[in-house]
């Protein structure tokens, strides 16, 4: 009988970084649920199913795991921003309202609904009054409208001599989605916000279509 392989050991690095990942994942959990007040090492750390003793191999402060779990809920937003490129765009056949519409509305259903808002205004509280979680996310933060506005405009533009000021438009939206993302936050679902949305995509295409 031929005898099994066992199975590969993993290294001891490749532990620490799963460990980390499952704090922060657990660290993600805790304050979509309870927020940021709420969700205490204590919480945090019965989420994760990891004692105190061990969690302290891996990190010094809570404040050090909620900055490693920011990083990585913000970079999965830049990665999916920079995922509309051309190719992704809705079809070039369709009128450009239709367009910039489709692509409003998954940028709002993405980020600015449910579970990533909550935690993307959970995170911007957090920020600000702790310097240095700033200081890290802030470039993060910057890649992500710098990812919606270099490629939203190659998308809809593709042969515009100067992509700068569409940049900035689609910038701009999202300043109004987040806009829109925090009234909801504080006062519930507000019906009329998909006609101001329908509004700006007429008022952009006016613009891109010139």
């Amino acid at each position: 009988m031929a005898e099994q392989a066992k199975p590969e050991r993993r290294s001891q690095a490749a532990r620490r970084e799963e460990m980390r990942e499952r704090l922060a994942a657990a660290t993600l959990d805790a304050l979509a649920e309870h927020g940021s007040a709420g969700a205490s090492l204590s919480v945090i750390l019965e989420r994760a199913g990891v004692s105190r003793g061990a969690w302290a191999h891996h990190f010094e402060t809570k404040a050090e795991m909620l900055a490693l779990a920011a990083e990585g809920l913000l970079l999965g937003a830049v990665a999916s921003a920079r995922a509309l490129g051309p190719a992704e765009a809705p079809d070039p056949s369709l009128p450009l309202e239709d367009r910039l519409s489709a692509m409003i509305e998954a940028a709002w259903t993405r980020f600015y609904t449910g579970r990533h808002r909550d935690l993307l205004f959970e995170v911007a509280m957090a920020a600000r009054t702790d310097a240095e979680l700033r200081a890290r996310l802030a470039p993060i933060f910057s890649g992500f409208l710098a990812a919606i506005g270099s490629n939203w405009g190659l998308s809809l533009r593709p042969d515009a001599d100067d992509v700068t000021e569409m940049a900035d438009l689609m910038v701009l939206t999202i300043y109004m989605l987040r806009g829109m993302a925090m009234q909801e936050l504080a006062a519930g679902p507000a019906p009329g916000h998909e006609a101001l949305r329908r509004l700006w995509v007429r008022m952009l295409a006016g613009w891109v279509g010139r």
